[in-house]
């Protein structure tokens, strides 16, 4: 059965979707998962990120999916064992209206839509992640009501903590309110794009939790300095790509084995820590 997993903040500009779409590339190409995105945003960068590294238009979308209550007739490859679900700029309008068809209780709004047609991908894939709005909203709700496990992207800095402390109370009080809400928190990841230094040189924010945080920090890199890191025009060389590889390389193994342990012991670090130094590679060879 494949885990859900969402990288996920109540601030924007934080790289959630570039966190989302890194993740993906190096759960596919570094270590052979069969993975599936799924837009869940209004903003639509994963969509039009993936139309940029793919070079491919979908022809359906996930509007379209929930609509005829089967999300897997929406997939849109992109390589053998790595597909994608597109987003749609009206996807809340949808949430709001069917929510006022099927009732308006925090149960229908949070339960009835995307969760039971998630349970129906779960099988095909290892690995599903989710891209959603820093918003607290019927959309976020359903992502959360769908995930497994939940990665904070935290920004240094007493906004990002406020941010942080935001997206924890709401989660806690989702799961209280709908105890069939399973979402865990597997972990923070700092970012910290004013750091110059190689991320494997940073270590993470004392404010942070040892077992808490992910020992990889997002720090100031060529590639994700871009305004625009996935477009064909874009100035990065290949030593930054590789190096944004690395990064997020190192983010997914260490994702991967905290959901190992947190599946065996309930627990999702050890005082040795859970990963080596990330590889340079070149996750759009």
């Amino acid at each position: 059965m494949g885990q859900v997993v969402m990288f996920a903040g109540s601030k924007v500009g934080t790289g959630k979707t570039t966190a989302t779409i890194m993740a993906a590339l190096a759960a596919h190409q570094l270590f052979k998962q069969r993975v599936l995105v799924i837009d869940a945003t209004t903003t639509l960068k994963a969509t039009q990120n993936f139309k940029q590294i793919f070079n491919i238009e979908p022809t359906s979308n996930v509007l379209t999916g929930l609509a005829v209550k089967d999300l897997a007739k929406v997939v849109t490859p992109l390589r053998a064992g790595l597909d994608f679900i597109a987003g749609v700029p009206t996807l809340e309008d949808y949430f709001n209206t069917a929510m006022e068809a099927a009732g308006t209780t925090k149960t229908a709004r949070t339960l009835g839509l995307v969760p039971p047609l998630m349970n129906i991908l779960r099988d095909r894939y290892d690995y599903i992640f989710i891209d959603s709005d820093a918003k607290f909203a019927a959309v976020m709700d359903n992502c959360l009501a769908s995930t497994n496990y939940v990665v904070i992207m935290q920004p240094v800095g007493k906004a990002g903590f406020d941010a942080t402390d935001k997206l924890f109370y709401y989660l806690k009080q989702l799961k209280q309110e709908l105890p069939t809400v399973k979402a865990e928190i597997i972990g923070h990841l700092a970012v910290d794009f004013t750091e110059t230094a190689p991320f494997y040189q940073v270590e993470p924010v004392s404010s942070f939790d040892v077992v808490d945080a992910f020992r990889t920090v997002i720090t100031h890199n060529e590639w994700l300095a871009e305004d625009a890191p996935f477009a064909p025009q874009a100035t990065h060389n290949t030593i930054a790509r590789q190096m944004a590889g690395a990064m997020y390389s190192e983010v997914f193994n260490e994702l991967q084995a905290r959901i190992a342990l947190q599946q065996q012991l309930g627990k999702f670090a050890t005082n040795a820590g859970l990963t080596e130094q990330g590889q340079a590679v070149d996750l759009f060879a």
